[in-house]
């Protein structure tokens, strides 16, 4: 089952980040900087929307009245995000296959070239995945 993505637009008052979530009714807060504000919209998501404490939900934030590079900034941490998400996921898959390919008797030499990595780093990972 996919998470619930919320909708988050943001604006600045003064010091204050203001926050509104659009597809939840009476779900706003603020804070001093983005990252309390972060943490105060996932609480005030969980509290309106009566979510169990371990309830996965996505936030998608929407920024209003920031310059250009404040809103480049923002797509760039989030792509930064996907790439360390795809990363894990790349990581995750070379360590099994490398595993596979080792107990089906494939050389260390073998198994780094086709994954791209070195002989060290292979030996790395298959002495941590037999731990």
């Amino acid at each position: 089952m996919a998470a619930v993505k919320y909708t988050v637009v943001v604006t600045r008052e003064g010091t204050s980040w203001i926050a509104e979530v659009v597809n939840l009714s009476g779900a706003h807060t603020y804070a001093g900087n983005l990252a309390a504000l972060d943490a105060a919209v996932r609480e005030v998501i969980a509290l309106v929307a009566d979510l169990p404490d371990d309830a996965p939900f996505d936030v998608e934030y929407s920024f209003e009245g920031v310059d250009d590079r404040f809103v480049d900034a923002a797509q760039l941490g989030a792509r930064r995000a996907q790439a360390e998400i795809e990363r894990a996921t790349l990581a995750d898959s070379a360590a099994h296959t490398a595993a596979a390919l080792a107990a089906a008797g494939y050389s260390q030499r073998d198994i780094a070239w086709l994954l791209r990595m070195t002989v060290g780093r292979v030996s790395q990972i298959l002495s941590e995945h037999a731990a």
